[in-house]
């Protein structure tokens, strides 16, 4: 993807653009009804986060408490945010460009990703496909993680790949066709595929491939120093300030780190009807399984897809860490989308799917 990264940069232009003419004010006000009113926010819980709003060809901002308790200082477009879960499209989005090149195949066997030494011997129908869908038939997190929990807040520190790969040739996988499953450790065994493939580093391969080519240069998983004063604290359920999570394996699953600028620009990618990521993108986007989380939800490439008979489908993905959560959602067909990102393990993945509503007229078609 390195060839398209002239074409991104002028892309990148018109992703930065802010609509700051009279239509600002009105949409401010409605989404703080929702705020108030739907989503039922409460401040002394969520202390700060930041709306992006994409909408055809605006994009807008609007940014609500602080990222301090005890000092005022609102979130900007450029403040960064844990994405916890959210990474996974990401990845999935790097799966998807190995499998366009070749590199990769969908209906491979993960095994025959591994090397000989670390293959499970009952994983013998588990694909590529089935990991980024969920259907793999493993568990959210290994039976064995708690016991690596060493440090409050910081869950993955201690759990390394060496680990994760001894969970896996144990686990007993089930046998036949495995139901959706939403799984942390699908993802993180995707990111030791991915650098066992090409003998580089997860963040490496995602930056050169995805990250760099689509312009997302403020997102990442390891900081420099200066991007790690733009990242918010992050306050816990019950409203302790907290540090970003550190990690030994598991990055590729919910390791990344964004700001509302660079989410905007993915999703304006994710919008785009001709682009030089169309055919990587769209390709993502189609319904694979039920999630059977409920009778409308479906799983796509690393995307959760959200049926609706009336209107067109939702297509978005959340996260959370135990500081940060995120939201992420669009509808294709009315070229919409809202990012969500708050510096609270309390939620505001709700707030997201209401204005992503209010912005298509509460699901109604225009005749």
């Amino acid at each position: 993807m390195k060839f398209y990264l002239n074409i991104a940069l002028l892309l990148g232009i018109a992703f930065l653009t802010l609509s700051n003419g009279d239509g600002k004010k009105p949409l401010r006000k409605e989404i703080d009804k929702i705020i108030y009113y739907e989503a039922k926010i409460n401040f002394k819980d969520v202390p700060g986060f930041i709306v992006g709003i994409i909408k055809q060809d605006s994009v807008q901002y609007f940014s609500y408490g602080s990222l301090y308790k005890k000092r005022t200082m609102q979130p900007t477009k450029n403040t960064l945010f844990e994405l916890g879960g959210m990474t996974k499209v990401f990845t999935a989005t790097l799966i998807e460009d190995l499998v366009q090149e070749g590199k990769l195949h969908y209906d491979s066997l993960l095994n025959s990703y591994l090397p000989s030494h670390l293959i499970n011997p009952t994983a013998t129908n588990v694909t590529l496909l089935d990991i980024i869908s969920h259907r793999s038939g493993l568990p959210r997190l290994p039976t064995d993680f708690g016991i690596k929990e060493l440090e409050p807040n910081n869950p993955y520190a201690h759990y390394t790949k060496r680990d994760l790969i001894g969970f896996y040739k144990k686990f007993n996988f089930p046998q036949g066709k495995q139901k959706y499953h939403y799984s942390h450790v699908n993802y993180a065994l995707l990111e030791i595929v991915v650098e066992n493939l090409l003998n580089k580093s997860f963040e490496n391969v995602l930056r050169e491939r995805i990250l760099d080519p689509m312009q997302l240069l403020q997102t990442g998983i390891d900081l420099d120093k200066y991007q790690r004063k733009m990242l918010a604290l992050g306050y816990s359920n019950i409203g302790k300030p907290i540090s970003d999570w550190k990690f030994q394996s598991f990055e590729g699953s919910v390791g990344l780190k964004s700001s509302a600028e660079d989410l905007m620009k993915f999703v304006k990618i994710q919008l785009a009807e001709e682009s030089p990521f169309q055919l990587l993108t769209s390709s993502m986007h189609a319904k694979i399984d039920p999630t059977f989380i409920d009778k409308n939800s479906h799983i796509a490439k690393g995307w959760h897809v959200l049926e609706n008979k009336r209107y067109f489908d939702v297509i978005a993905h959340t996260g959370n860490t135990d500081g940060h959560r995120s939201f992420m959602g669009f509808v294709k067909e009315t070229q919409t989308g809202v990012i969500v990102l708050s510096n609270s393990e309390s939620s505001t993945n709700g707030l997201g799917y209401h204005i992503l509503r209010m912005l298509n007229n509460n699901w109604k078609k225009r005749k």
